[in-house]
């Protein structure tokens, strides 16, 4: 993927969508199946999902994740983020195994730490908000440790055990690659340079960006990890809206996003990476990204008809990296 003319380009399924326009009853899950078929017949490379059980209430990742990969053919599958956090390793690396015995080369599970602002989701569940970024990065160490060893013993400040033996065995050698997720944090970066097979970010701006993927490489450095993570994918999720009106665009995508977080479409756009414009302007903006290493793209549709802004994204931009 990091070949100069390699982009990969994924699309953000509807999971949270779904379930907003249920209004408090059971979603019409078809639109998910529908959409993912749609996105692979015209040419994506992976379809995604994101991931909430209480701050942001959608389909559930894992149930959701399995069928997506069972009614499509080629596309990949990866979630953008998974809060690892919120399950136990063991039984995480057990269902991701799982997934690779009858998907193979198809999972990409894209893992996160989580905001401090979703500490009702966190400790409903059980794990005390100021303990997720700890408990992730033994979570991570955990999940490639059983997909890569027959029988492990592990010891940390969360988990431990003795002899344990993940079974099913993965398909894929070591497990599917696990992507983390950091924006400009020292100790997500650290993380990503220690332990990650890719990257994901939002950076706002190209210039974070590169500031991000410079201190990766500095700490993958000290790691002693710097010919491999200069090989790993790098990954932006931008949300987005695209027309041949660009006026429509932007309307369409600060009047979504503006009711999804209860905030202006300017304080949004402090905080994501939102692009908003016809083919010239969004292709200009991801080309900031790629001249710093981005290849590959997951997007999320913000305002408009997801079908619509599907085909919109194939004819006005796909043709431009293809």
């Amino acid at each position: 993927m990091n070949n100069a003319e390699n982009f990969h380009f994924g699309y953000l399924l509807p999971t949270r969508g779904v379930v907003v326009a249920a209004a408090g009853g059971a979603p019409e899950t078809d639109p998910i199946f529908t959409l993912a078929k749609k996105a692979e017949n015209l040419g994506l490379d992976s379809v995604w999902l994101g991931d909430s059980v209480l701050a942001k209430p959608r389909m559930e990742s894992f149930t959701t994740w399995a069928a997506v990969l069972a009614s499509t053919e080629r596309v990949q599958v990866g979630t953008a983020v998974m809060l690892a956090a919120l399950r136990h390793p063991v039984m995480l690396a057990q269902s991701m195994s799982t997934l690779d015995c009858m998907f193979p080369g198809r999972v990409l599970p894209g893992l996160g730490v989580g905001r401090t602002d979703l500490k009702f989701e966190f400790e409903t569940i059980g794990v005390p908000i100021n303990e997720r970024a700890r408990r992730f990065s033994e979570t991570v160490e955990i999940l490639k440790l059983l997909m890569r060893e027959s029988r492990a013993d592990y010891a940390g400040r969360h988990f431990s055990f003795e002899g344990v033996a993940l079974e099913p065995r993965p398909k894929s050698p070591g497990g599917p690659p696990v992507w983390l997720s950091s924006n400009l944090v020292d100790s997500g970066l650290k993380r990503v340079a220690r332990l990650a097979d890719g990257w994901i970010t939002n950076s706002i701006t190209a210039d974070l960006y590169r500031q991000c993927w410079e201190k990766i490489l500095m700490y993958a450095d000290e790691s002693g990890r710097t010919e491999e993570v200069e090989k790993i994918p790098q990954c932006l999720y931008v949300t987005m809206n695209i027309n041949p009106d660009g006026v429509k665009a932007e309307a369409q995508c600060g009047e979504f996003l503006s009711k999804y977080y209860h905030k202006t479409f300017d304080e949004v756009r402090k905080q994501l990476l939102v692009i908003a414009g016809d083919g010239d302007r969004v292709e200009a903006q991801l080309r900031e990204y790629a001249a710093e290493g981005a290849r590959v793209f997951v997007v999320r549709f913000a305002g408009g008809v997801q079908e619509e802004q599907l085909e919109n994204f194939v004819s006005e931009l796909l043709p431009r990296f293809k």
